[in-house]
């Protein structure tokens, strides 16, 4: 029989008396892939760390934690000295902190090799090409001699897992590497990992708090519940309702529109993207000629891929991004036009809620501090603004870091409601938050809306969440809107790359290892709306000539249902919308 690789028994964790892992039993053998699912705050990255030797020096622990049948853990243990970065290795969730910014990541993947294959004649330059190409990424060369901050989050991804390569580790334990990123690259990775894994028979531990990403790279899967260890249950953001939308689309028409913008335009210029503009420009468009109406009550959802100009759209509604044309008022005022006062005040009318609270959150101000300085002038009982967002009033005397994501989404929410808002931008709230901590933040937030009638424009990744929630829903690709149709339980959707999206959905892609494995075949490069094209051409199966030469237009396809596809044009009866 096969001996184990990893075991461990009844092993526990606490700080200051409390229990946080209440005995654990897991037992990994080589090649193995194991997926462990579980809520935000249960203890899935504690135990990453402890199986490495890295707990925070005030934890205390007990039982056992054995390699290969010797022991790790206790007085008695061998510890983890020549074992921690080489055959045991840890991939964290961000790349970002994990990676040295002042550093190339060639020079840091090299460093990572040398350490570990010390007295060997082998040049580790050679070496961190190899591992490059062996991750999947195109010009290598190039790729080595970039820092972090020049790559994007998939590609910073697999630069980390280049380094744990080095190692050539016998267990990698990857922990939440894909949260952060858009389906079709979670995809791509999740795909190189499954790839990986098997080519190099190595065993891994893949911790997710999303159950259905953790069946597509394990033999087994467990869950954790109250410190403990389960056999993996079903349980995600689909099992929500079907709709948590306050109002229905009659009575939204029915209101004056809080926001409109036409034509909107956002320009960068910087060096770094003058290989995508197709004229050899410094300038690319973020965002190309959006339209966008929010109503009183209603939810509109906007998705798309990261650095397709979904955050850049929001920044600009709220006039925190730079437009170069187009425009937008707020109820019958020119926002783009306000200065002084009068801009203060129309900001105050919007607000944009950040993916990340514990990055948008002052550490060094208290909670009800910085509430208080929010609702100014207009004074509002911290007790209530907790008490909207269903946190409790004794949580205004700590710091964010005291706080678990979840609650630290809901302060972050609290403070934009303190300025009275008239409509809220939502910037990807749940996509590190779990299942049931993503269902009570959007069953929250409707209920805000219903009572506020607060217009809320939802960005995320996931289109099935968008599709439940949202009145109506647009997709975007190089800040371009493909597609725009309305939410609900039996949302139809016709543009190919809205269907590629939901191609790559987690949920989508259980039982379809064909699709995982061809996850690779999607085209990464950032698409601008390069010489006015479809930026979804070169990746579209059924794209005709005139898609690499012109934007199609935004056609109307359905009710309420937009498309700027020729192929769907073709099927349908349609009115042109724009040209």
């Amino acid at each position: 029989m096969t001996e184990s690789l990893l075991q461990v028994e009844n092993f526990k964790v606490g700080f200051a008396g409390h229990w946080i892992l209440q005995g654990v039993d897991l037992e990994i053998f080589p090649g193995e892939a194991v997926a462990l699912s579980g809520a935000s705050g249960c203890g899935k990255s504690l135990l990453a760390r402890a199986l490495c030797g890295l707990l925070p020096a005030k934890a205390h622990s007990s039982g056992r934690i054995l390699w290969k049948g010797t022991l790790l853990s206790g007085d008695d243990g061998a510890g983890w000295d020549g074992l921690r970065g080489g055959q045991l290795n840890l991939m964290l969730q961000e790349p970002a902190t994990s990676l040295n910014p002042v550093l190339s990541v060639g020079r840091q993947i090299a460093e990572s090799w040398s350490l570990h294959h010390r007295g060997q004649n082998t040049n580790a330059e050679a070496e961190t090409i190899n591992l490059l190409q062996e991750v999947r990424i195109e010009d290598p060369a190039r790729v080595s001699r970039m820092h972090p901050h020049q790559l994007s989050g998939g590609m910073k991804q697999r630069v980390l897992l280049a380094a744990a390569l080095a190692c050539e580790p016998s267990l990698l334990i990857a922990d939440e590497p894909t949260t952060a990123l858009d389906p079709t690259v979670q995809r791509d990775i999740l795909a190189l990992l499954r790839d990986v894994r098997l080519r190099r028979q190595m065993a891994m531990l893949f911790i997710s708090h999303d159950p259905h990403l953790v069946a597509l790279l394990s033999d087994r899967s467990c869950e954790m519940r109250k410190g403990r260890l389960f056999p993996s249950g079903e349980d995600g953001c689909d099992a929500a309702q079907d709709s948590v939308r306050p109002f229905s689309i009659a009575e939204i028409q029915e209101k004056q529109p809080v926001l409109v913008a036409e034509k909107l335009v956002v320009e960068y210029a910087n060096s770094r993207w003058s290989r995508f503009a197709g004229d050899g420009s410094a300038v690319v468009k973020a965002v190309a000629e959006v339209d966008m109406e929010l109503r009183p009550g209603m939810a509109v959802g906007l998705a798309g891929e990261s650095g397709c100009g979904k955050t850049s759209l929001a920044r600009a509604l709220v006039h925190q991004a730079p437009v170069s044309s187009g425009t937008i008022f707020l109820g019958q005022s020119d926002f783009l036009a306000a200065r002084g006062e009068t801009l203060r005040r129309g900001r105050r009318k919007g607000q944009l809620v950040f993916q990340d609270p514990a990055g948008s959150l002052n550490p060094r101000q208290k909670i009800g501090a910085m509430l208080q300085e929010a609702a100014s002038p207009h004074q509002s009982p911290v007790a209530e603004m907790l008490s909207e967002v269903g946190l409790t009033p004794d949580l205004e005397h700590r710091y964010p870091h005291t706080l678990s994501g979840g609650q630290r989404q809901r302060v972050a929410l609290a403070r934009a409601l303190a300025t009275q808002p008239e409509f809220l931008i939502a910037d990807e709230v749940t996509s590190a938050l779990d299942p049931r901590a993503c269902r009570k933040i959007m069953s929250l937030l409707a209920g805000i809306m219903k009572r506020r009638r607060l217009a809320v424009l939802q960005i995320s990744h996931d289109l099935n969440l968008l599709e439940r929630w949202c009145h109506q829903v647009q997709v975007m690709l190089g800040g371009v809107i493909l597609e725009v149709y309305p939410g609900g339980k039996e949302a139809v959707v016709r543009h190919p790359y809205t269907h590629n999206l939901h191609a790559s959905m987690p949920v989508a892609l259980r039982g379809q290892e064909q699709s995982l494995q061809e996850g690779e075949k999607h085209t990464k490069e950032i698409r601008g709306s390069k010489s006015g094209a479809c930026p979804w051409a070169h990746s579209c199966r059924d794209a005709i000539s005139t898609c690499y030469k012109v934007l199609p237009p935004l056609v109307l396809v359905a009710e309420g249902h937009l498309s700027r596809c020729p192929v769907v044009e073709a099927t349908v009866s349609s009115t042109f919308i724009d040209t």
